[in-house]
């Protein structure tokens, strides 16, 4: 018993009373025990915040998502924009969906990007230390933190917090049945195409034999704000570095002595590759044609 709870509380960040109360509703099982810590204890907490600039016709959203129990900062993210179009998205909607639409209004015309970029870590490390100070922090408190880090510029703020267990946190929301009540119609992401490169391999099969329907190992080397965000959600971005991550060839086209070879990832996310003809690519997967194919290859 005793060494399961020392086993939960490094799992789940719990503390010694939590643990215990979530081994004895689960009969001593660890496994039952990190679901129920997951869905009973409620330690995160994400602010979709609201920002105008009065005074400079500036317009911003952010969104910080914090581990009351560690005082860590989980996800920031943030923009601004001279459209006020951008103030109109309601900090009502779910977490998930409010970072998505402060992601979408990067790619907007009224996105002011390089400002964005310019002071985005600075407020990062700002936030977080100013956390770290504060026992337990409301939306009036990270308010004032906000106001502060600007000062002595005036900026309002609209905060709008919500409370999440372990377990809605990495679950992210059922998006899909939201799409029609979003606030932030407009705001699609829509189809991107990113760049990307495919991993070689000396042992791996030649670029001119590569087929529709492989897999192969890529790594995505797009450096828009777009492409760190997609890659952050479909896996290919950790500890703030690009990695390698599988993709399905879709359609090979020839220029040149280059191959443009496109990639699948999800739906509207696509990958543009181009790779020498005598490339060796590192292929995990590699798709059989049909046999009509294999004797009828025209």
């Amino acid at each position: 018993m005793k060494d399961n709870i020392t086993l939960l509380m490094e799992e789940t960040g719990c503390d010694k009373s939590e643990a215990e109360l979530a081994l004895v509703l689960s009969d001593n099982d660890i496994e039952k025990a990190i679901t129920k810590i997951g869905i009973l204890l409620k330690f995160i907490t994400a602010y979709k915040i609201k920002l105008l600039f009065p005074a400079e016709n500036i317009y911003g959203l952010m969104h910080i998502a914090v581990n009351m129990k560690t005082a860590e900062l989980l996800r920031f993210s943030m923009v601004f924009s001279h459209n006020p179009a951008v103030y109109e998205i309601s900090a009502d909607m779910d977490w998930f969906s409010f970072e998505k639409a402060i992601f979408s209004a990067r790619l907007d015309a009224g996105a002011m990007e390089s400002y964005t970029q310019s002071i985005e870590e600075n407020i990062r490390l700002y936030t977080g230390q100013a956390v770290k100070e504060i026992a337990k922090i409301s939306s009036d408190e990270m308010s004032e933190i906000i106001k502060s880090f600007f000062s002595p510029a005036a900026v309002n703020t609209e905060i709008v917090s919500e409370e999440l267990n372990l377990t809605q946190f990495k679950k992210l929301p059922d998006y899909a049945s939201k799409q029609n009540e979003s606030s932030y119609t407009g705001y699609e992401l829509g189809y991107v195409k990113l760049d990307v490169a495919i991993l070689e391999d000396l042992n791996g099969k030649p670029a001119g034999k590569i087929s529709e329907g492989d897999t192969v190992l890529s790594l995505i080397t797009d450096s828009r704000d777009i492409a760190h965000y997609l890659a952050h959600l479909i896996g290919g971005r950790k500890d703030g570095s690009m990695i390698p991550l599988p993709a399905t060839v879709k359609k090979i086209t020839s220029k040149d002595d280059d191959l443009e070879i496109h990639l699948h990832y999800a739906p509207s996310i696509t990958g543009l590759a181009k790779i020498k003809s005598g490339a060796m690519l590192k292929v995990l997967e590699t798709k059989n044609p049909p046999w009509w194919r294999r004797i009828m290859p025209w």
